[in-house]
């Protein structure tokens, strides 16, 4: 089935649409032909985004009474907005939870066109998976940080709501892809010749290419027959950071030494970038819930089950993936 076939002139709402998934949604939705409605921030960098081809909503999600623009025009709406730092609990609940029921509650009552709804989660909803081993749907929840007990919320709302609106939850694991920030991090240490190693066991790992991402949330969004469900979606491998390592390292030709950090030292530094958050708007750029999630030994989920119901499978390896991601990097000047 070609993925944009139902979306061809079809009227779709994109939340959180400046973001790095957000974004790369919004650009395969009009290259599809769809009228594209984004709901972004007022202090949102809009770098990403074509605002002569998208119809821009300034409306804050953290705000109770936030009103969603022209929802009886909608035909599909990916609900992508979401908060992965924060400073406190409450703010991640606010965003990532809270402002669910609203959405959902004026869906309910207005989006009289609505054929399908895209709730984007996470496998932080879920929690860690057993080393040698991942989580599946049948998994129980236990999340460990804010942000995953706060999407895990999120999702508990869309899937209430889920009886009356053709909701289905996507749960990715580390998304990777151009414009992503956070890996880009690693990848700088990558490009000078460190391998960062945090602990003495190996991190195992589930990734998948922002493409392959918004290809599954596409289909997800018109099987009205799944709405209620919610899938975890990967590239169907099961990573050991020092291969991910090694593969960038090939890809940008240079040679890495391994730089260990044992987990006791990231506790200080933790507080030492919570301290310095205190003084500017902004959350920390490492906090002791990032630490919480760095310091588990394996983040992995079994897609099978989306694979399955959607007939899917990934278009990248690894390989291809980073070869595409690290090109637009040095592109565009970031490396």
């Amino acid at each position: 089935m070609n993925d944009l076939l139902n979306l061809k002139s079809a009227r779709v709402l994109v939340t959180g649409a400046n973001g790095f998934i957000g974004s790369h949604l919004v650009d395969k939705l009009l290259a599809s032909g769809s009228t594209v409605h984004g709901l972004v921030r007022g202090s949102s960098s809009l770098k990403w985004l074509d605002a002569s081809k998208v119809h821009l909503h300034q409306v804050d999600l953290s705000q109770a009474d936030f009103v969603v623009p022209a929802l009886e025009n909608f035909d599909y709406i990916f609900h992508c907005a979401g908060l992965t730092k924060a400073k406190s609990r409450s703010d991640y609940f606010q965003v990532n939870a809270t402002a669910c029921s609203n959405l959902y509650g004026q869906c309910q009552k207005r989006g009289r066109r609505i054929k399908g709804i895209v709730h984007l989660s996470s496998l932080a909803a879920t929690g860690p998976s057993p080393r040698g081993s991942h989580v599946d749907e049948t998994s129980p929840c236990r999340p460990v940080t804010f942000y995953g007990q706060s999407k895990l919320a999120g999702e508990e709302i869309a899937l209430k709501y889920s009886h009356l609106l053709p909701i289905t939850v996507i749960r990715p694991p580390l998304v990777y892809g151009p414009r992503e920030e956070n890996f880009f991090t690693f990848l700088k240490l990558i490009q000078k010749g460190w391998g960062l190693q945090i602990g003495d066991v190996a991190k195992e790992l589930s990734l998948i290419y922002v493409s392959d991402l918004i290809r599954a949330m596409l289909k997800a969004s018109y099987s009205s027959t799944q709405q209620g469900s919610s899938f975890f979606v990967t590239d169907s491998h099961v990573y050991v950071w020092k291969q991910i390592v090694k593969e960038c390292a090939h890809i940008m030709n240079v040679e890495v030494r391994t730089l260990k950090v044992p987990e006791a030292f990231l506790t200080p530094v933790a507080l030492f970038f919570e301290v310095l958050a205190q003084f500017s708007s902004k959350p920390a750029l490492f906090d002791r819930q990032r630490m919480i999630d760095i310091r588990q030994s394996s983040w992995s989920a079994s897609p099978e089950k989306f694979y399955r119901v959607f007939e899917f499978q990934p278009q990248y390896k690894l390989s291809q993936g980073m070869s595409e991601t690290i090109k637009w990097y040095l592109q565009e000047g970031w490396l």
